[in-house]
This record gives C-alpha cells, structure tokens and sequence, in this order.
C-alpha cells in the first residue's frame, strides 16, 4: 500500500515537471527563434525587443495550451474539470480581488515606481497589455493552478504540497528569461523566479478558496498582467542586458 502511494506521488511528480520542462523548452526556441528572425527588429530599440520577446512567449504558451490539451483529451479529461467556466464562491472572487491589488499596488510602488508611461495609450501599449492579458494568465492559469495542482492532488498530495510545489514550479520555469538572454544573474533569480514564485503562492491559495474554480484567478491574474505589462517586462529586459 505504502509503495503504491509513493509510486503514484513519483508518477505525479514526474508529470508535472516534464510539463513544466515542455513549457520551458517551447518558450526558450521560439524566443531565440523570433530573435534571430527579427534581429534587425530587436536592436532598433528596447519597445521592439519587449514586443519580439513577448510575441514569441505569448505564441509558446499557445502552444503548450494545445499540446496540453490534446494530452488530457486522450485521457479523458478537459479544462472544465480543473475548474475553467465553474461558478466560484464569493471568498474566491474577494481573494482574488485582493490578490490583484497587492500585486498591481507592489509594481507600481517598487519596480515601476515613476514610470511616466504607464498611461499611455499606444499601439504598444495596447497590443503587449491586452496580449499578456489575455494570453498569459489564462494559460498559466490552466497549466499551473488546474492541471499541476490537480495531477498532484490525484497522485496523492495535500493542498499545502500542491500549493508549495505547483508555486515552485510557477517561478522556476519563469527562469527561462535568463536561459533565453544568456544571464542566469542573482537579479534574474530574486526579481523573476523568486518573485513568481510568491504569486504563485497567492494564486495557488486564490484557486482553493474558490473550491478549484479558475474563473477568479484567471480575472485577477489577467488584469495584473494588463496594467503592469509590458512595463514590467520592460523593467527585466534592462535589468538582464545592462
């Protein structure tokens, strides 16, 4: 009995790691791809490379979406079983709501504190705010909150492992900037994976108080990304390459 669970715990933890790997190695190509593509585009400017960089990780999670989905189809299972449409409780929707807030009020007080361009209405603005929106957060949602916490939770884990675990991943695979730039650095580390991490903390908690419905985090988490972005991502680039 005590090897059957350790062994489902292995498989489950070997699922969602070699998932994470595919995202990692999916955001990584089509990067170094797009910039080599468009390398004349990416020294024009910091705008264009944000927007070349950003493009290419939003077409990849495109991408992991789909191949995720064709993996759960041949196994039965679809996005609304990790919560994607289901009504949530009003403790979710306030959790999230918070979340939101203290994550926009951190940027904005921290890393993008006096950024003058933060109104602005531009077609950059417009096309990388809407893009990480509506791309970003609702496929990182699916993939790290509904289907890593729940491969976890069938394997075996409690929330609290599938809560630290599935948020560990979160900002580890959000390390493949500093793959994709060639400066792995400690500002890589405390400002991307580390602080990932912790949001992921935060979404992970938002999806349990919201009984696994994904409908609060996928608003919260979106709405984050439109108003930070692409500032923040502006933010990295500088620190990574100055």
């Amino acid at each position: 009995m005590i090897s059957q669970e350790r062994t489902s715990r292995m498989k489950g933890i070997a699922t969602v790691v070699l998932g994470c790997l595919l995202f990692v190695v999916l955001v990584t190509t089509l990067n170094w791809i797009a910039k080599y593509l468009f390398a004349g585009v990416v020294a024009s400017g910091l705008r264009a490379r944000v927007t070349v960089e950003l493009t290419a990780a939003i077409i990849a999670e495109v991408g992991v979406l789909l191949l995720l989905y064709i993996f759960l189809r041949r196994r039965g299972i679809s996005f609304r079983s990790f919560g994607l449409w289901q009504p949530a409780p009003l403790a979710g929707w306030i959790a999230a709501g918070l979340t939101a807030a203290l994550f926009i009020t951190f940027n904005l007080l921290l890393p993008l504190r006096g950024n003058k361009d933060l109104g602005e209405i531009s077609l950059f603005h417009l096309y990388n705010a809407i893009s990480a929106g509506l791309v970003a957060g609702f496929v990182e949602e699916i993939f790290f909150r509904g289907f890593i916490m729940n491969t976890l939770r069938r394997s075996g884990f409690g929330n609290t492992a599938q809560v630290i675990l599935s948020s560990i991943l979160y900002g580890g695979v959000h390390s493949v900037w500093g793959l994709t730039s060639g400066m792995f650095t400690f500002e890589l580390v405390s400002g991307a994976v580390i602080g990932t991490a912790v949001f992921g903390l935060f979404c992970s908690a938002v999806y349990l108080l919201s009984r696994r419905s994904l409908m609060p985090i996928l608003v919260s988490h979106g709405l984050i990304d439109f108003i930070i972005e692409p500032w923040l991502f502006m933010v990295a680039v500088r620190m990574l390459h100055h």
